[in-house]
């Protein structure tokens, strides 16, 4: 016997109810605290609706907020997810929805659930933005590793803060400034 799925309507309605019961930030503040103490995926118990929650108002608010959605070209992105720690990723995407989806199945994989994302508006072509991209990457692995591990530049940063790396993205200039005051020697008087 072939199961039917459930109509996307029924999850509808019970995020809805769970928003009502819970309230946004409730829910994300539970989540969190339940993922660093080591929730397991699937998550689909009543006890983990916080994070299943969580995980869909990120991606809900992620479609529904996209910059300019009809504009082509790449964009940048900064996924925060949890687990027993934090980890952040940062990219470029020209079609960020196909990323956050494949990244949020791997991460699940690996026990860490969606709970924070950004997404710019088009920074130009994608060959553009993967340019900005690999240079906001190298500039951020020196400001909060001060050092390229391998002299790879790698886009997941386990350990460090959503807000902070969104808003060096944000602001390039900034993470420039940063990174330049790192590596500036001090003159002799």
């Amino acid at each position: 016997m072939q199961r039917t799925p459930k109509p996307q309507i029924y999850d509808d309605i019970l995020l809805a109810k769970w928003v009502d019961e819970t309230g946004p930030e409730a829910a994300r503040a539970k989540a969190v605290a339940d993922l660093a103490a080591g929730a397991l995926p699937p998550w689909n118990r009543d006890e983990d609706k916080e994070i299943r929650l969580t995980s869909c108002l990120v991606r809900e608010r992620l479609r529904r907020k996209l910059p300019e959605p009809g504009k082509a070209g790449g964009r940048l992105y900064v996924l925060g997810f949890q687990g027993l720690r934090p980890v952040v990723k940062m990219g470029s995407s020209g079609n960020p929805e196909r990323q956050f989806e494949k990244y949020e199945t791997q991460a699940r994989n690996l026990g860490y659930a969606l709970v924070d994302g950004w997404v710019s508006a088009p920074v130009g072509t994608r060959k553009e933005a993967f340019k900005q991209e690999t240079f906001i990457l190298t500039n951020l692995h020196m400001v909060l590793n001060g050092y390229i591990f391998g002299g790879r530049i790698f886009e997941w940063f386990h350990g460090h803060d959503f807000e902070q790396i969104r808003d060096l993205v944000q602001h390039p200039d900034v993470l420039l400034q940063q990174y330049l005051s790192m590596t500036s020697t001090t003159e002799p008087s």
